[in-house]
């Protein structure tokens, strides 16, 4: 008999519509999915929506309709979860707090990477008293299931100097690349007219589009040969309207957004990228492409940016100011033979966060709790 998994999320599908962002949370969903079935497991998938049930890569998504948010926790959402999956054999939590104020036995809960050092965290949980009963609800989303999977080495650290008892439960896993279908092109080409710096992120400012849009306001004023492409969605069709309406005011400026299976084309195509996240990072898939690529990453100082690029080595990691930015993208635009070096370094480090490694990892988890 087919043994059957509940995953619960927040946000998959758009709550009231069939708009899908895609980005790395997402991927990484669809892939742990796929990786579930291919073991022989039935899975459904349980977020926030106005109790409809929509299909996407041939896995059923049911809309729980909820959207209660108290202290960074969804207890309404976690709890009608419980009683919907009843029927349901095994349950993963996407998210950690989602596992709070109930989680099934034979569970799993996921961190992917510290999300309360967004500035506005504190807007919600800045009193102490807030702080503290948000760090009592996560000690018991921690306490329920059997394993805690982080996707970064920040989390981990972070609870065992906060929540210490959870010590053993932790698993680190982190993110992936498909090394063979995000690799190296042949670069022995003519000299270039131009050098192309990619941002492919989200349009969100927690992931420093405003800094990089200042920056590139900047040098391309200063370098006519400098050019900037943002590829990435925005929450909305709002958000990409002035996204397009603004590099059609810039010179060497660029927006759009390309489906998944082109992504490795347009990292092929750059020359360095830009990963500039501010806050509310794991680590990234999109800088383990670029490094996969073979292209020097310039990224946040935050999360789990730090388990992947070494400063001065593979990339740099700073403060994303728009002088930082400035500077980081003036020195490497400039030195074609330090892009070269940093980007055979970044590709050598990707190899060890193949996908290969990560299903590994992910089905001797799934086989030691899920039995």
């Amino acid at each position: 008999m087919t043994k059957k998994v509940g995953l619960l999320t927040t946000n998959f599908f758009h709550p009231t519509q069939d708009r899908i962002i895609m980005g790395g949370a997402e991927r990484y969903q669809v892939d742990l999915c796929r990786l579930l079935r291919k073991l022989g497991y039935h899975v459904e998938v349980w977020q926030i929506g106005d109790n409809w049930t929509k299909e996407f890569d041939g896995v059923k998504i049911h809309g729980v309709k909820t959207s209660m948010n108290e202290y960074n926790t969804f207890p309404e959402l976690s709890m009608a979860f419980y009683e919907n999956s009843v029927s349901f054999d095994y349950a993963i939590y996407f998210i950690l707090s989602l596992a709070y104020p109930v989680a099934r036995e034979k569970s799993l809960a996921i961190s992917h990477g510290v999300y309360w050092d967004w500035p506005g965290f504190d807007v919600k949980t800045g009193r102490h008293q807030d702080h503290q009963e948000w760090l009592r609800r996560m000690n018991i989303a921690l306490t329920g299931p059997e394993k805690l999977v982080s996707v970064d080495t920040n989390t981990i650290s972070y609870f065992n100097s906060t929540l210490s008892n959870f010590y053993h439960k932790w698993e680190y896993v982190p993110n992936y690349v498909n090394t063979d279908l995000f690799c190296p092109i042949d670069d022995n080409q003519e000299e270039k007219d131009k050098i192309r710096i990619l941002f492919p992120r989200r349009l969100v400012p927690v992931r420093g589009v405003n800094e990089t849009m200042r920056a590139a306001e900047i040098l391309t004023s200063r370098y006519p040969w400098i050019e900037f492409h943002f590829c990435g969605r925005g929450h909305d069709d709002n958000t990409e309207k002035l996204m397009s309406q603004w590099v059609s005011t810039q010179e060497n400026c660029y927006y759009d957004w390309k489906p998944f299976e082109l992504m490795p084309q347009v990292y092929q195509q750059a020359d360095i990228v830009l990963i500039p996240s501010r806050s509310t990072e794991g680590t990234s898939l999109a800088a383990l492409e670029a490094m996969a690529c073979g292209k020097p990453v310039i990224a946040g100082l935050t999360g789990g940016l730090c388990d992947l690029v070494l400063q001065g080595y593979n990339g740099y990691l700073l403060k994303p100011t728009v002088k930082n930015l400035v500077a980081a993208i003036e020195e490497l635009a400039k030195d074609k033979a330090k892009r070269k070096t940093m980007g055979q370094r970044g590709r050598e480090i990707a190899l060890s966060f193949n996908k290969k490694i990560w299903d590994e990892r992910w089905s001797k988890l799934i086989t030691d709790v899920f039995c």
